[in-house]
């Protein structure tokens, strides 16, 4: 068993830690110490798992058991020894340790920071005096408020901007406003046009740009009918969710998302 051992390249440590027994009871198996070692059944099933690991024959092994000291192997006399951890296997339960529960708070955290991270421009929009659900349009300098611009009836005649009994605003201020009206589409045209990237959302979904410094430019939920056109320190990181439902125009022309999109989430630059 010793030339097996040294052969296979073990040392006792490597077998009395493979074999889960102490390094004594290697040595006392492979002197044929047996009065060194428990009862005649551990015996041979300590040799029997040594001739295992190291590819022998257990029985012929077995075989060369002393018959004559088959009382001594019964009963082996008992004498204090050092106590040596490991020198039987024992099965001890497993103790809940409490990582799991860590990764279920850190799983939460995770879950609630995107949560935060999506709604709060609804929520933002809201607090300005916005209504959920409302598309969100940038206001272009010269532009007007659609509340202040009457809307036409049907016979192209502007419709009146209060009802019967509420008290109307003066003829005097009814004309800058139409002029301003007027002057609106060009401003948001010129503006537009300028800019180096425009998002127009045709469904909800989300976006933010950053320039080329890290500063952020425009964070918002985007509603159908919503435009925003951004411009700054190039190149712009964007990012857009739900990019099914985003049209994005690159200096005037369509831009293609598909080959940036994965699971509907829009990565690029604007260089």
């Amino acid at each position: 068993m010793r030339h097996a051992r040294e052969t296979a390249g073990l040392s006792i440590d490597d077998v009395a830690r493979q074999l889960k027994l102490a390094p004594r009871q290697v040595q006392a198996l492979e002197a044929g110490d047996y009065a060194q070692l428990p009862g005649r059944t551990f015996v041979r099933g300590f040799l029997r798992n040594y001739a295992r690991l190291l590819g022998l024959d257990g029985d012929a092994l077995l075989a060369t058991l002393p018959e004559g000291a088959s009382a001594s192997l019964d009963r082996p006399t008992l004498g204090p020894t050092a106590r040596v951890m490991g020198e039987l296997p024992a099965d001890t339960p497993a103790r809940a340790g409490a990582a799991r529960w860590i990764v279920a708070l850190a799983f939460i955290v995770v879950v609630a920071l995107a949560a935060v991270y999506l709604w709060r421009p609804a929520v933002e929009h809201a607090r300005d005096g916005g209504v959920a659900g409302e598309p969100v349009v940038p206001m272009l300098p010269g532009a007007v408020p659609p509340s202040a611009t009457p809307a036409p009836s049907a016979t192209g005649t502007p419709a009146p901007a209060a009802a019967a009994g509420t008290e109307t605003a003066p003829a005097a201020s009814a004309a800058p406003a139409a002029a301003a009206a007027s002057e609106a589409p060009a401003a948001a045209t010129t503006a537009t046009g300028d800019a180096p990237l425009v998002l127009v959302f045709r469904g909800t979904s989300w976006a933010e740009v950053k320039d080329a410094r890290g500063n952020v430019l425009l964070s918002t939920m985007g509603y159908p009918g919503a435009t925003h056109a951004v411009g700054g320190t190039l190149p712009l990181d964007v990012v857009i969710g739900n990019a099914e439902a985003v049209q994005v125009q690159v200096r005037g022309e369509a831009f293609d998302l598909t080959p940036y999109s994965k699971q509907n989430v829009a990565k690029f630059q604007v260089k």
